[in-house]
């Protein structure tokens, strides 16, 4: 049995609702999930089942309307915009369905892009930068602007962008959904290669039901609620 300190994720009873002067949109309806560290989770669902609003609660980005959030020992609700902001840079590495990197900057830049804004001296960005780059096996395209990569590559700077503060959580917002299976497999074997290396924490969110073949657990969401499909592996 895995003992009390391995748990790393608790969500109990999590709501999220959106009201507009029209509507009011129930994302999150008593979500409650537990996540033990090294596991990687796996969450299918169709699209606008609440999948992104999860992560985005689970990363700091959104605050629950009602429930509890602790993620690292941490509970997310007791936190201001400045420890959410802390968490993202230390505890938590969020990877948008987009990709999230900025046109303009390299491939460098853009990993480098979290250490700059936290303050890192330009030594150490240059260390930790390189480090993940020849990881994550882009080494020889530093320079290159993310119009010259390809689908796969770009997924895997935006990776390595969530990697560099070290996050003990990784939240991945269909990660394959803009690659072709070939590739698909390449980003998810990278995944499996982070846990076993760092264990680390992994949530994949995914409308492909073949990603649940990499996961060590599976869960299904619609209309906002969570049913776990697949047992805890201990």
């Amino acid at each position: 049995m895995r003992k009390l300190r391995d748990v790393v994720i608790v969500l109990r009873d999590v709501w999220k609702i959106y009201k507009t002067s029209e509507h009011t949109a129930e994302a999150l309806r008593g979500v409650s999930m537990v996540v033990y560290r090294g596991e990687i989770v796996g969450i299918h669902g169709p699209s606008g089942s609440g999948k992104t609003t999860l992560l985005r609660i689970l990363a700091g980005l959104e605050r629950p309307d009602k429930g509890e959030v602790i993620v690292d020992g941490y509970n997310l609700n007791l936190l201001d915009e400045n420890g959410l902001a802390l968490i993202r840079n230390t505890i938590v590495g969020y990877i948008p369905q987009d990709y999230g990197l900025v046109d303009t900057l390299t491939v460098f830049e853009n990993i480098e892009l979290p250490l700059l804004l936290a303050g890192y001296d330009k030594l150490s960005r240059y260390r930790i930068v390189s480090e993940i780059i020849e990881y994550i096996g882009l080494k020889g395209k530093e320079r290159l602007k993310p119009k010259n990569l390809s689908g796969g590559e770009r997924q895997r700077v935006a990776i390595a962008r969530a990697l560099v503060g070290t996050p003990s959580v990784l939240l991945a917002d269909e990660p394959t959904a803009n690659l072709d299976w070939y590739n698909a497999v390449k980003v998810l074997d990278l995944f499996k290669k982070i846990r076993d290396d760092f264990n680390t924490t992994i949530i994949i969110v995914s409308h492909d039901p073949r990603v649940l073949e990499f996961v060590d657990r599976s869960m299904v969401m619609s209309d906002g609620t969570l049913k776990e499909v697949t047992p805890r592996k201990v």
